[in-house]
């Protein structure tokens, strides 16, 4: 964001200048792009990853990979934000991952030049983002030096804000293919991109199909005796300002910790942070590194306790209850039924700056304004079995989120490839 006069100046010539340069360009060479793999019938998708607990393609990316008709690959790239030693953590992940699940990848984490490397060896013709912000990569990897391949993006959340800076990116408006969650988050789009949402299909989110599956592993720790599994996921936004307006785990963090040993006996926990917390506790005057990394230490070493910071699927399959004040796992967890409570010490800050999806979502939750507040869900929803918010949960679900009756959401994204391209569907 500039000074007043440079933002003026912004509103006046960015809307003509994509209505009128950049988005048509874009089209014409989409077009392009699309007459060219029609008529050789074949086309190298990549999919960029740069964070394993925001890779949820997997299903799509063995639908095209077991279409002779498509070359896939993985392209491996931590985001700028990441310090260093997150993108080595990061990056380690994601080849086991890979190696572990027979995905074939490039891994581009030590270029200079990772987009000049990616276009040399895989020429990418349709390709996919992980997120869809500006200087997302800060280098020629950027959607912005891609002109020639198909853009697409599938959001790695359920989105929950709303405004401009959700929608207005230049890969939103460039993009060939934006695939949303829902009819609102288009509607949101419409009104708010250059190119009027005429890019965006509403497919449902692929964590829709990934929650309702049984879970591949059990990832808790081993214990002497049955216990109920708790989630805790705070998020990063630990100022208490800002357009997040989440700090609980400012207030959370000792009486958490402190619960978790009380209940040693009864209940299991997992600390599962956003990616973006320990980087925001390092830089924060109260914590620093050595704290913040002797927190997460004493979490990952308890009896009862356990640091999940890879992907979260099967912990969320395999859990009982979830705490957290996140915006996406408002959302998400709903799809796996259980009980769920989001903390705040602001219910009406939580909420201003939601989408109706977002409000929703979270009002569907048990509330957590005080420490009382989690004990009593501990007590009679996780331990007494008295969920009386269930039905709110479904209806909330069958009212935004109904579940497709025509497949699976990836097997629809693969559709809408199939005929975006005038493949005959197989």
């Amino acid at each position: 964001m500039g000074s007043p006069l440079e933002e003026k100046l912004r509103k006046r010539i960015e809307p003509a200048l994509y209505k009128g340069r950049v988005i048509p360009q874009a089209r014409k060479a989409q077009e392009n792009a699309v007459r060219a793999i029609r008529a050789r019938g074949h086309a190298s998708v990549v999919f960029i990853a740069s964070s394993l607990p925001m890779w949820r393609a997997q299903k799509l990316f063995a639908l095209l990979r077991a279409d002779a008709r498509f070359d896939v690959h993985l392209a491996l790239y931590p985001f700028a934000s990441f310090q260093q030693a997150q993108k080595q953590k990061a990056m380690a992940e994601l080849v086991e991952y890979c190696n572990a699940n027979d995905l074939p990848y490039i891994d581009l984490s030590g270029e200079q030049q990772p987009g000049a490397t990616l276009k040399r060896q895989l020429h990418p013709d349709i390709l996919f983002y992980p997120q869809p912000y500006n200087f997302l990569f800060g280098n020629d990897l950027d959607a912005t030096f891609f002109p020639e391949s198909l853009i697409c993006y599938i959001p790695y959340s359920i989105r929950t804000s709303t405004g401009e800076w959700v929608y207005r990116t230049h890969l939103n408006e460039i993009a060939w293919r934006l695939y949303y969650a829902s009819d609102l988050h288009r509607k949101e789009a419409e009104r708010i991109l250059y190119n009027k949402g005429r890019n965006i299909r509403v497919t449902g989110d692929l964590m829709m199909d990934i929650l309702r599956e049984p879970a591949a592993t059990d990832v808790w720790k081993p214990q002497d005796r049955p216990k109920k599994r708790i989630i805790w996921a705070p998020h990063y936004s630990i100022a208490t300002n800002g357009p997040l307006h989440r700090n609980s785990f400012t207030w959370l963090s000792t009486s958490i910790a402190r619960l978790a040993r009380e209940y040693e006996d009864r209940l299991q926990f997992a600390f599962k942070p956003h990616p973006r917390l320990l980087t925001e506790l390092y830089a924060h005057p109260l914590w620093g590194k050595e704290k913040a990394d002797a927190y997460y230490r004493c979490w990952a070493q308890g009896a009862n306790t356990q640091l999940v910071t890879g992907s979260y699927v099967d912990l969320f399959k395999t859990s009982d209850a979830m705490i957290h004040d996140s915006g996406s796992f408002s959302i998400e967890y709903h799809f796996t039924g259980k009980p769920v409570m989001f903390t705040t010490h602001d219910l009406d800050a939580s909420l201003a700056g939601q989408n109706e999806l977002g409000q929703e979502g979270i009002l569907a939750h048990y509330l957590g304004q005080s420490e009382e507040d989690i004990v009593s869900f501990l007590e009679n929803v996780v331990l007494g079995g008295f969920d009386f918010r269930k039905d709110v949960r479904a209806t909330f679900l069958n009212t935004y989120l109904p579940a497709s009756g025509n497949g699976t959401v990836a097997e629809a994204i693969y559709r809408d490839i199939l005929e975006g391209l005038g493949f005959d569907a197989r």
